[in-house]
């Protein structure tokens, strides 16, 4: 089974404000009209192995991925207020 490619491993990821978005313009979501994702899913540690990354041509690997234990930075219970 293929890994799959996630944002907490790509060179072209890049958060602006609240959104998360391609540096190579390749739209991360269809349902926000800038093609950005809410940074909250970062904050949350979601897995962020977005559809539009498995096939991206322009995909560069900065490193081995973010185990699951490290990514995201508020606690399940501040999560949980949002």
């Amino acid at each position: 089974m293929k890994k799959k490619r996630t944002l907490y491993e790509c060179a072209h990821a890049r958060a602006y404000g609240k959104r998360i978005f391609c540096r190579r313009g390749f739209p991360l979501s269809d349902k926000a009209g800038n093609g950005g994702i809410d940074i909250i899913r970062l904050a949350r540690g979601e897995p962020l192995a977005l559809d539009i990354c498995q096939a991206c041509l322009d995909f560069n690997r900065l490193g081995p991925a973010v185990p699951d234990g490290e990514r995201g930075w508020l606690k399940k219970k501040e999560v949980s207020k949002r």
